[in-house]
């Protein structure tokens, strides 16, 4: 999966070099009210003896359709991906580690095909990320998975209509 996606986030990127700006903020909000709809209608929670009765060959099947998928949105919008592979992956330390790859290739290659952003900027919302994601951690390690998801669900639902709504109106 892991090669699908990195390959594929290339393509996304691409992509995204060749389509107006306003497409993939389109794209983007899009995705973000379709994956917190997601969040709260259907929460995932596959076991994983569920995924163990699947036949390891459609399981590589799915793997390298969803990694390609995956791959090619993150590229395309600049993202690490997390939400996606979420709905992917049942273990939260398994998907942080593959956003961590998705999100380099996808920035150095944004950054090589359209050129740096601020800095400022951006040394602004790592730190900003670091801090909340560790407040975050406290609240999450205490929670439910359905609780988890459907909260998720609110945030990515409301972000989206934020986006929206400054846009359009």
């Amino acid at each position: 999966m892991m090669a699908s996606v990195l390959c594929f986030t290339l393509v996304g990127s691409y992509v995204a070099s060749l389509v107006p700006g306003t497409t993939m903020g389109g794209f983007s909000t899009f995705m973000t009210l379709l994956l917190g709809v997601k969040f709260i209608v259907r929460p995932v929670m596959t076991t994983k003896s569920a995924m163990n009765a699947v036949s390891v060959q459609k399981r590589f099947a799915q793997s390298l359709l969803c990694g390609a998928g995956v791959g090619f949105i993150c590229g395309f919008i600049g993202a690490g991906g997390g939400m996606m592979m979420l709905l992917l992956l049942t273990a939260v330390g398994t998907s942080v580690f593959i956003m961590a790859f998705t999100a380099f290739t996808g920035s150095v290659s944004h950054f090589a095909i359209g050129g740096v952003p601020d800095l400022f900027c951006l040394i602004c919302c790592v730190l900003s990320t670091l801090l909340w994601a560790r407040i975050a951690a406290k609240f999450a390690n205490k929670a439910e998975p359905a609780t988890l998801n459907r909260a998720t669900g609110v945030v990515l639902v409301v972000l989206g209509a934020a986006i929206l709504a400054v846009n359009y109106l």
